[in-house]
């Protein structure tokens, strides 16, 4: 079975034509745009918060989760605290690649996904001043 390249190389070049075509056609809707500012924002205050954690930890050691019931239940090195805001930006990124998909459908599935993904980056957000207090308070 020969592959023939030109065939593949097109269709290649099409799909990326249809992608930045979607990506244009989302982002030229004002409210996605503010989505994705407030987003941005909260991830990257996630990554300095996660960053200052890392910063200032004392020995190698640290808690990542703590159980009001069980107490401890995860002790782990302090780059471990790094997952959450990697957490945090693959949702954005999942969930802006299924509005490439579903964004002829209608608006009303826009604002859910980029309000699910504004609404786990605060709790991610919440989880690592969590882990900052348990950890220096």
């Amino acid at each position: 079975m020969r592959l023939d390249w030109h065939k593949l190389l097109n269709y290649l070049h099409l799909g990326r034509e249809r992608l930045a075509e979607a990506v244009l056609s989302l982002a030229s809707l004002l409210f996605v745009r503010i989505y994705l500012f407030f987003l941005l924002a909260l991830n990257a205050t996630n990554w300095l918060l996660a960053y200052y954690v890392n910063r200032h930890v004392s020995q190698n050691l640290i808690i990542l989760h703590y159980n009001v019931n069980l107490g401890v239940n995860l002790i782990g090195e302090a780059r471990g605290i790094y997952v959450i805001p990697t957490l945090g930006l693959a949702f954005i990124v999942i969930n802006f690649l299924l509005l490439l998909n579903i964004c002829r459908q209608g608006k009303f599935s826009v604002h859910l996904l980029l309000g699910f993904s504004l609404v786990i980056n605060i709790f991610l957000i919440a989880s690592t001043i969590s882990i900052y207090l348990i950890n220096f308070r």
